[in-house]
Parts: structure tokens; C-alpha cells; sequence
């Protein structure tokens, strides 16, 4: 009879629970706009999005940026995923956002166009243009939602 009998690590593991204050440490998906890719080999590609800002036409204004787009939690978090894991789960996620990305970017453009130069150089414009960036950018996007927006540069010129 002793092999009727099914030994215990045969057994599905349970799926782990997480508390609410490991959910909200995870790390979230993130995606960054105007960021050369980390492929092998040099890169021709500059960093940084170089968008026209709304000015007269005898004097342009341009801004250079590179936008870091955090979304919201997915259905299973991230919990303890780091370093190497977590740059090949963002690389993921980026290449299952790409068929939404000309439509983040047109977002980005239209709200960068509508900005002049003095909207933007203060603190309070910035953080103005990261409420109108999420609405613009959430509009287009049908499952991901971005939470947070951070610019790792942004130069106005």
C-alpha cells in the first residue's frame, strides 16, 4: 500500500500573500521616453526628446527631456524583484507598451507645444505639465494607467 500514497511535495505550493505594505514598496513598471536603448554596441541616438515649445516664430523655444513613466501596480506586484530582474521586467513591459508608444509620444508633443517657455521654468509649471501629461498620456492608453511622471532632465532653451 505504500504506494497509493502521494508524497506531500507533490503537493502545489500555495501563491504567496502579500500585505498592502508590500504591495505599495514594490517597484513599479517604468518606461522612459528619450532614453538611447541599452542594446549592444554604441548608439547613435541622442539622449533626451527635443520637442518644439509654443513661441513666436522669429524666436523658437525647444525643450530636452527625458520622461520616466511609472505606472500603476499590475495584477501580481513586483515584490523583492531588483537590480537585473527588475531592468529585464521594465524591459518587458516597455516591449508590450510599443504598440501604444507613437500615441504616448503624439500626448507628450501636443502638451509640450502648448507650454511656452515661462510656463514651464517654474516649479509650480512643472508640476502642473506632470498632471496634464498623465491626463493627456491615460486618455490613449486602454490597460496601463500611468501613476507618476518624473523628468530625469529637462532643459529649456
Amino acid at each position: 500500500f505504500w504506494f497509493y500514497i502521494k508524497p506531500n511535495y507533490m503537493d502545489p505550493k500555495p501563491p504567496p500573500v502579500y500585505t498592502e505594505e508590500q504591495i505599495a514598496e514594490s517597484p513599479r513598471p517604468t518606461v522612459i521616453l528619450g532614453k538611447a536603448s541599452a542594446g549592444p554596441g554604441p548608439s547613435n541616438t541622442p539622449d533626451g526628446i527635443i520637442l518644439n515649445l509654443k513661441a513666436p516664430s522669429t524666436a523658437p523655444n525647444y525643450v530636452k527631456a527625458i520622461i520616466a513613466l511609472e505606472f500603476e501596480v499590475p495584477e501580481k506586484p513586483w515584490v523583492g524583484v531588483s537590480g537585473a530582474a527588475l531592468e529585464a521586467k521594465n524591459a518587458e513591459f516597455a516591449h508590450h507598451l510599443q504598440p501604444e508608444m507613437h500615441k504616448i509620444l503624439d500626448a507628450v508633443a501636443t502638451v509640450f507645444g502648448s507650454r511656452t517657455a515661462e510656463q514651464i521654468s517654474s516649479v509650480e509649471g512643472k508640476e502642473e505639465l506632470k498632471e496634464v501629461l498623465i491626463e493627456a498620456i491615460n486618455e490613449h492608453l486602454h490597460e496601463e494607467k500611468v501613476e507618476t511622471i518624473y523628468f530625469e532632465t529637462l532643459i529649456v532653451q
